[in-house]
C-alpha cells in the first residue's frame, strides 16, 4: 500500500469512529493513529498530547472484562484555573438539540460533542467506576454571570440500578447546593422509564436524577428556554439555589475528572 493510500486509510477510520456528532478537525493530539497506549479520560489524554494539549475532542479507552477495551470520543475541557483537565458528560448552549429524550438515548448518549450533548450513562457509569471522580458545574445567566457548584466525588450505579447517582460527595462554590437533596441517590429516569412516584420525567421533560418529593431543585437536561419562563411546571434549564425553579439557564456544562492523576495506570500525583 502507497503513503497516500495508508493517509486515507487512517483518515476514513477516523470518520468512522468520530462519534456523537464530533468532527476530524477538531480532535486534538491524534494525528498519529498508530499510538499504542489508548489514554483512560481526558486528564491522562492531555499530559499525554504534551505541547500539543488544549481544549478539545480526544479519544479514550476504557478496560472491558477480558482485556478488551471499549473506545470512545470525549470532549475534554482545560481547567480554568491550570489543574488538572475535565471530561465534559455535558452541556446546554442553546436549543438546538432536544434533550426530551428516551431511555435508549439517554443510555447511549446524544447530540454533538463540539455543542450540546449528554455522553451516555453507560459512559459515565464506565468512568466514574473506573476511579473516583469530582463533579464540576457550571452555570451562565442571560445576564453574562456565572457560578459553579463542585462535589468532591461522584459515581453512578450502571443500568441495572437505574443509573443511581450513589456517590455525591461535599458542595462548594457559588451556585448553592441544588443537586445533594434530594438527587443525591436518586435513580435516573426518562419519560419512557420513570422511576419515580410522581411522573417526574413526564411532568419536567428531560432525563435526570428526580427525587421523590419534589422532584426538583436543580433539573440541568430541562427544556431551554430564554430566561424567565411563564409556568407551573418547574420544566426549564435550573438551579433552583441560584435564579429559583422558573429561570432557566442560557448556558450549563456539568465535568468530571479523577481525584488522582494515573499515566498508564501509574499514579503521578
Amino acid at each position: 500500500m502507497c503513503r497516500q493510500q495508508w493517509i486515507s486509510l487512517q483518515l476514513a477510520l477516523l470518520l468512522i469512529y468520530c462519534g456523537l456528532g464530533a468532527s476530524t478537525a477538531s480532535i486534538v493530539g491524534y494525528d498519529d493513529l498508530r499510538m499504542k497506549y489508548l489514554p483512560s479520560n481526558c486528564n491522562e489524554a492531555v499530559h499525554l498530547a504534551g505541547s500539543k494539549a488544549k481544549s478539545g475532542i480526544y479519544k479514550i479507552g476504557l478496560p472491558l472484562p477480558q482485556g478488551a477495551v471499549k473506545e470512545f470520543y470525549v470532549n475534554c475541557l482545560l481547567d480554568p484555573s491550570g489543574g488538572e483537565a475535565w471530561t465534559l458528560i455535558q452541556r446546554r448552549q442553546n436549543k438546538s438539540i432536544d434533550f426530551q429524550r428516551g431511555w435508549e438515548e439517554y443510555k447511549n448518549g446524544f447530540g454533538n460533542l463540539n455543542t450540546n450533548f449528554f455522553i451516555g450513562l453507560d459512559k459515565l457509569h464506565a468512568l466514574t467506576e473506573s476511579q473516583l471522580h469530582e463533579l464540576w458545574i457550571e452555570l451562565k445567566d442571560f445576564d453574562g454571570v456565572e457560578k459553579h457548584a463542585m462535589y468532591d466525588s461522584f459515581a453512578i450505579t450502571d443500568e441495572s440500578q437505574k443509573y443511581a447517582m450513589n456517590i455525591l460527595g461535599t458542595y462548594s462554590g457559588t451556585a448553592g447546593d441544588a443537586l445533594t437533596e434530594p438527587h443525591g441517590g436518586a435513580n435516573f429516569s426518562t419519560f419512557d422509564q420513570d422511576t419515580t412516584d410522581h411522573h417526574c420525567a413526564t411532568a419536567f421533560k428531560g432525563g435526570w436524577w428526580y427525587g421523590k418529593k419534589p422532584c426538583v431543585k436543580s433539573h440541568l437536561n430541562g427544556v431551554y428556554h430564554n430566561g424567565y419562563y411563564d409556568t407551573t411546571k418547574a420544566e426549564g434549564i435550573i438551579w433552583s439555589n441560584w435564579r429559583g425553579v422558573n429561570y432557566s439557564m442560557k448556558y450549563v456544562h456539568m465535568a468530571i475528572r479523577p481525584k488522582d492523576l494515573r499515566i498508564d495506570n501509574k499514579l503521578v500525583n
